[in-house]
């Protein structure tokens, strides 16, 4: 560029509250009675070619960003500020943390997201100003939370957003055809006033014109044909947008009473909701509780799910279903049946699940597979996903698309899975679960440790989330073993209708572990132990004193000792002990080792010299659990 593009322009205006980088050029340039795109060039912001790319409203590259301080005689901070990065709202917005628009290409994905809308929607009254004679000369601001799909309504004016001209019925910056969107539309053209139309009317151009004349209609003043809402249906609007506000401006807003660390979620939930309402309307009518509303909603609706119902043939391009609408009020129409979805007490997940289930079964019915995978990667709160989540036989649905297994614990939990063990302690199980044996009548041992491995699967879901798959595998638990347990589970609790009662039952034993203050890493002691064996020297000092075990297969001996020791330590069950699990990679019979420690188990073998070992064991493992609590991370080896 040369000297004379940067050099410091001869007049400038002072950035007005929340302005955007295209508003201020516009106002600039028509106080300069120059164009948008030769202040761009006088600014360091275009090249001769004139463009002003799209991507800039997002963010300003740093030295064009020191360039348009210098030329317009603004600090830097005021000039980044004229960005959604710079004005924070890409932090407080979330969809927009992760959104790129280099050279324009990614805007429909930024579209899909509900990032960004680079045609602002825009409040007349607020575009003529506040009667100074600045605004009234220039006009308002163009704000950059107009940019934002999110936000519907002026609050100040108590009237919702146009989205259009009132006179050629465009949107102010969606430029016709395949012309690449930039950050404004007929750059080139001057003397217009910032709150001027400026969609080209095409076949307009003069012969001696490079440009084609523009709409040229004024947008600051009220359009007879803006919609009549009900005064009550405004009012739940204004609400709404007053809140969606304090998100997106939270300095500039009271305190609020909601907890701080879910407003990371409270877009990613509102957007995820929208979603689930327009893919199964009219499923949710009932949310709007408005029969205008409802009708708005129709309006986009309708369009989508006939697409979605009666899908185009190849090489016809149709709409995305996942945009926002461009019509502020159907806009605001379906963000308000997402809020109601979603509810204002976190504490109802029960009362969330039931309204979310039934318009996510109508939906993911409805969808195409890829979308219904693209639903499940979307970012959104545990409390959502624990909603979403369907449940067979009281677990997370295995299966599903790889990518989007559910991650989300299925409740709030102070422990986390490494402090629940493989098979849930008979301690544990007898406190809590009196009232589940109760019920179900008389169950065998076998069935007892089925039980108590499922719980232990569930207490993992709870504190980690994943289906019970994912489960078992955190618990280093066999899937084949899992399942199995899992269909005595269904066995036992089936015939009483039992379901409730054990999810009752394990919520009681979550309690009780979000109570402890000193809770045992068992996840650490089956990493310490994962190769263990007994050595031969601790099986000789076990041993000193007590009579000789003679020769029997199932007679102890240091494999079965140290596949109990293991069990104890790791309250695991001892068939997935390393000393069994040595012995099946290897090929070999583990029937005489598992008979082994069957026989040392059991009440008659607790009696003479193998109740004296049992007891010795018990010691043994007490020091070795210690020993692993005490050497986290590191594995013991003999």
């Amino acid at each position: 560029m040369t000297a004379v593009e940067h050099r410091v322009l001869a007049r400038s205006l002072a950035p007005l509250p929340e302005e955007s980088l295209p508003g201020f050029l516009l106002r600039l340039a028509y106080r300069l009675d120059r164009s948008p795109a030769r202040i761009g060039v006088l600014c360091g912001l275009s090249s001769l070619q004139h463009r002003l790319p799209a991507e800039y409203l997002l963010a300003l590259p740093p030295q064009l960003a020191t360039t348009l301080a210098r030329t317009t005689r603004l600090s830097l901070a005021e000039a980044q500020a004229l960005t959604l990065v710079g004005s924070g709202l890409a932090t407080t917005y979330t969809p927009l943390v992760t959104t790129r628009l280099d050279q324009g290409r990614n805007h429909a994905a930024a579209r899909r997201r509900w990032a960004i809308n680079l045609s602002s929607r825009f409040c007349p009254r607020c575009l003529a100003g506040d009667g100074s004679l600045v605004q009234s000369t220039l006009g308002g601001a163009w704000r950059l939370r107009w940019h934002l799909p999110v936000v519907f309504a002026c609050p100040q004016h108590s009237a919702l957003l146009s989205g259009t001209c009132p006179q050629c019925r465009n949107p102010p910056n969606r430029p016709p055809g395949t012309e690449r969107v930039g950050l404004l539309m007929q750059r080139a053209a001057d003397g217009l006033h910032p709150a001027q139309c400026r969609h080209p009317m095409l076949g307009t151009r003069p012969a001696s014109a490079r440009i084609n004349r523009s709409c040229g209609a004024r947008l600051d003043q009220p359009s007879e044909d803006s919609p009549v809402m009900n005064p009550d249906d405004m009012d739940r609007l204004l609400v709404l947008q007053r809140r969606i506000d304090q998100h997106l401006l939270p300095e500039a807003s009271p305190p609020r009473s909601e907890c701080g660390a879910s407003d990371r979620y409270f877009f990613l939930d509102l957007i995820a909701a929208v979603q689930l309402v327009k893919f199964s309307w009219p499923l949710g009518s009932n949310l709007v509780r408005s029969a205008a509303l409802s009708s708005l909603i129709d309006s986009h609706a309708n369009v989508i799910v006939n697409q979605l119902d009666q899908p185009v043939g190849p090489g016809t391009r149709s709409s995305s279903p996942w945009s926002a609408p461009d019509d502020p009020a159907e806009c605001a129409a379906l963000l308000l049946a997402a809020d109601e979805l979603l509810g204002h007490d976190p504490r109802d997940d029960a009362e969330l699940r039931d309204r979310v289930q039934s318009l996510s079964r109508a939906a993911f019915e409805r969808i195409p597979t890829n979308m219904a995978a693209a639903f499940r990667r979307m970012e959104f709160s545990p409390v959502l996903a624990r909603a979403l989540a369907r449940k067979v036989n009281g677990f997370y649905q295995a299966g599903g698309h790889r990518h989007s297994k559910l991650r989300a614990p299925s409740r709030e939990c102070r422990f986390s899975a490494e402090h629940v063990p493989a098979l849930m302690p008979s301690t544990w199980f007898d406190t809590h679960f009196t009232g589940l044996v109760e019920r179900v009548g008389p169950i065998t041992v076998w069935n007892m440790r089925h039980l108590r491995r499922a719980a232990s699967l569930k207490l993992v879901e709870m504190a980690a989330g994943g289906t019970w798959p994912e489960c078992a595998e955190t618990l280093g638990t066999p899937w084949n073993t899992a399942q199995h347990s899992l269909k005595i589970l269904k066995r036992v609790l089936a015939p009483t209708e039992s379901w409730e009662a054990f999810d009752q039952a394990v919520d009681q034993v979550a309690c009780a572990l979000d109570s402890h203050t000193l809770r045992i890493n068992y996840a650490e002691r089956r990493h310490a132990l994962a190769s263990w064996r007994m050595p031969d020297a601790d099986w000789i000092t076990l041993c000193e004193g007590l009579s000789q075990f003679g020769c029997e297969p199932t007679s102890p001996r240091p494999p079965a000792a140290a596949a109990l020791v293991w069990a104890k330590v790791t309250q695991g069950d001892y068939l997935h002990s390393p000393a069994l699990s040595a012995l099946r990679r290897s090929g070999q019979n583990t029937a005489h080792l598992v008979a082994a420690v069957n026989r040392m188990r059991t009440a008659a073998g607790r009696k003479g010299a193998v109740g004296q070992l049992l007891h010795r064991l018990d010691q043994y493992a007490s020091r070795l659990a210690l020993t692993c609590d005490q050497s986290q991370g590191s594995t013991l080896v003999p």
